[in-house]
């Protein structure tokens, strides 16, 4: 008959120190290797396009309300020192990007026909990473403003 101490001498396996440092090194690999794997590129810049979205709503808006105050409905009015061109209370596409605080690193600006659009610079696809304005069509609408994130 065997002894209980010969029995634990002949057991084979891993002690817990070595899975320890087995799923220690896993994970610094999984660390290292996953962001090469997941590319979030795409959707930070889809997240910058719709944050310039938001500041042409905003930037119309706050312009829209001095507009009302100040009683212009066409014409050029100082709003924080910058000459802004109101159309229909609100600012016109030219001079919209006059509000705006875009880093023109990463947007480019183009106001053409009554449509500002500012092009992401490092998009996939120009035309699908873009924020546009479009002038407001009379006294009683808003100006048109959307994004399209599709190919950033």
């Amino acid at each position: 008959m065997r002894s209980s101490i010969n029995i634990k001498a002949n057991q084979t396996g891993f002690t817990l120190i070595e899975l320890v440092v087995v799923i220690v090194i896993l994970g610094i690999l999984a660390v290292t290797a996953a962001p090469k794997f997941i590319d979030l590129t795409g959707d930070a810049k889809a997240s910058v396009v719709q944050a310039v979205d938001g500041s042409l709503n905003s930037a119309a808006d706050l312009a829209h309300a001095k507009a009302l105050v100040a009683g212009v409905t066409t014409g050029p009015m100082s709003i924080a020192g910058q000459s802004i061109v109101i159309v229909n209370s609100y600012p016109n596409s030219a001079t919209i990007n006059l509000l705006m605080d875009v880093d023109g690193s990463d947007f480019t600006f183009l106001a053409s026909g009554g449509v500002a659009t500012y092009t992401h610079a490092k998009a996939a696809s120009a035309a699908g990473c873009v924020a546009s304005y479009t002038n407001a069509t009379d006294e009683f609408s808003k100006p048109a403003i959307a994004s399209i994130t599709d190919l950033c």
